[in-house]
């Protein structure tokens, strides 16, 4: 559970971290924005990643100043893409190892060896992965917390938290 956590944590929760800056940032073109309008934008990420109360959470009561509490936001705008880019290229990776195992240590030293000498797409052919494929975002996400997923339903279906049907 710790894990499913953690890939939620780095990957959901900071790209609707980065929604809210891209709205707030879009909308600051036009000028100063106000709490409120933060606030409003705020929420609008919320919903957009977690659904309305309800869904994931059961109500987003007090809520609606969390962006305040985000460094990141007032010291290095979009910084928290960065977490949710490194957890799928990393899940990417794990998959591409899991689906093809021989020679994988060898194309990942080759990898770290070239450092930022290689735009995305060409470091990760050798992989064969293609980051502007959706099935390369989507494996990523399974390799990370498919079994993961699996494991916790079937711990909570022994525990009778769930029924399976």
């Amino acid at each position: 559970m710790g894990k499913i956590d953690d890939t939620i944590n780095s990957v959901v929760r900071q790209c609707s971290f980065d929604r809210f800056e891209e709205l707030a940032h879009t909308a600051r073109k036009d000028g100063e924005l106000t709490a409120n309008e933060l606030d409003k934008y705020w929420m609008q990420a919320v919903e957009e990643y977690y659904g309305k109360a309800g869904e994931v959470f059961d109500d987003y009561d007090d809520i609606d100043h969390l962006w305040s509490y985000v460094p990141h936001f007032h010291h290095v705008p979009f910084y928290v893409y960065s977490y949710a880019f490194a957890d799928i290229v990393v899940g990417s990776l794990y998959h591409s190892y899991l689906s093809n195992p021989d020679g994988f240590e060898d194309r990942l030293l080759t990898l770290l060896a070239a450092g930022g000498t290689l735009d995305f797409s060409t470091a990760l052919q050798p992989f064969g992965l293609d980051p502007k494929s959706p099935s390369f975002w989507e494996d990523a996400i399974k390799a990370h917390l498919g079994g993961l997923m699996a494991e916790a339903e079937a711990v909570a279906a022994d525990l009778g938290y769930v029924t399976t049907d």
